[in-house]
């Protein structure tokens, strides 16, 4: 059986990892300013399936690698996927408690006799505990204190520790930062507690943040001074370059052949989504029959992919499984027209009086891109397209289902 070493249920492995250069640069310079006591941190966002949890994945391994040629970075790490509901309180004791796993038990017997009951049976354990505390302002400077003689006392530690196992710096990833409860109050805590790290010339931490973008303005929103400590980067679709990066690696690894005419011709299909190539990749893979990436065998696993994405990402984008609502039919449209529309246009076909009430809901799915010379909208990807064309196609067919769309603008576009 062939090897096949796209994972699309996965985070992409560090081998696999491609493109993204300029965001790992930049992320890395600032790094190495960190193992130099001046503090940096980073909210990373973007939308679902832009490959967020991969590049952190990456700058992680670097992070920890102690490789010369990149920064010759030693830091102490961890990641930590917050559920929905969770506040920054639990979020933060989980994050550290990820690091004591990662230290020596002399590092955190020295942490237990210094921090008392902050640390138990090797985890920490914060929060205002005093019934006297009578306002949420007391509570949250408690914490706050907490964490910043927690990390103080540890930076300490890792950097004493023998040559062998000391470590210069921390790193703390968090992701799906849009799941906090208390977001707003985010910005307020880690602003302090690395400003005063800093102040006692402890700055070797950094916060990495990631989630989507009304993470970020929640949590700038609730304290617009953060913006001195946390870089905000928007990570956005993969160039088409990088994008076939990704895929001649994976089959290299596969030890298959491709046709490159056919590569340039498709890659197109994915829009740039990470998830979305690394599912195409390994549909290509399990599709093929004798090691030759060929037209045809994109043509079926690009129709495979669309239909596994229809219950997987797309399906926060567009309703597979019931009635077509207004805003269905106006993803109909652009499906079938096969192109970037405008707003009077998709009135005309869709034959909804006002398209400009759907478009906050269409943009905040993902379902919809608006070009910013034209004002046009298209559609995700054109995977997105084949998914709904898949679902309407019947329809299309039996019931005359947007006649006068396929008669002006696909009959017509292709007689011209």
């Amino acid at each position: 059986m062939k090897y096949n070493p796209f994972n699309p249920n996965s985070v992409v492995s560090t081998n696999l990892f491609a493109g993204r250069k300029d965001y790992v640069l930049k992320i890395l310079r600032k790094l190495e300013q960190v193992k130099n006591g001046m503090p940096a941190s980073f909210f990373l966002y973007g939308e679902r399936g832009i490959g967020k949890t991969a590049l952190a994945k990456l700058i992680m391994h670097i992070a920890e690698a102690k490789d010369p040629v990149l920064e010759n970075l030693n830091f102490l790490t961890s990641y930590y996927s917050v559920d929905k509901g969770q506040n920054i309180s639990a979020v933060l004791q989980a994050s550290l408690n990820e690091l004591t796993d990662r230290v020596s038990p002399n590092i955190l017997s020295a942490l237990g006799e210094r921090l008392g009951y902050l640390l138990k049976n090797g985890k920490f354990t914060i929060g205002a505990f005093s019934v006297d505390m009578r306002s949420t302002e007391e509570k949250n400077i408690v914490v706050r204190d907490q964490l910043i003689s927690i990390l103080s006392n540890l930076i300490e530690a890792i950097k004493k520790e023998d040559e062998d196992k000391k470590r210069d710096s921390v790193l703390i990833v968090i992701d799906e930062m849009q799941n906090i409860s208390d977001v707003t109050k985010c910005a307020q805590l880690l602003r302090g507690i690395v400003t005063t790290l800093d102040v006692k010339s402890l700055g070797n931490i950094g916060f990495l943040l990631m989630g989507y973008e009304s993470a970020v303005k929640d949590f700038f929103d609730g304290d617009p001074s953060a913006r001195r400590q946390f870089d905000p980067i928007e990570l956005g679709v993969m160039p088409v370059d990088e994008a076939k990066e990704v895929l001649t690696k994976g089959f290299k690894e596969a030890e298959v052949l491709w046709d490159q005419a056919a590569l340039d011709s498709n890659i197109l299909a994915t829009g740039g989504y990470p998830h979305s190539i690394q599912l195409l990749g390994h549909n290509l893979l399990e599709v093929d029959g004798d090691n030759q990436i060929d037209g045809f065998d994109w043509d079926k696993a690009i129709h495979r992919t669309a239909a596994e994405l229809q219950s997987k990402d797309f399906s926060g984008m567009y309703n597979f499984h019931g009635k077509t609502s207004a805003i269905e039919r106006i993803l109909d449209v652009l499906a079938v027209a096969w192109q970037p529309l405008s707003k009077q246009e998709i009135m005309k076909y869709a034959e909804i009086k006002n398209v400009y009430q759907y478009l906050p809901e269409l943009k905040k799915r993902g379902s919809i891109k608006i070009d910013a010379d034209t004002g046009n909208l298209f559609l995700h990807s054109r995977l997105f397209g084949i998914a709904i064309l898949l679902k309407i196609m019947d329809k299309v067919k039996k019931e005359n289902y947007l006649s006068l769309l396929i008669e002006e603008k696909v009959l017509n576009g292709k007689n011209a």
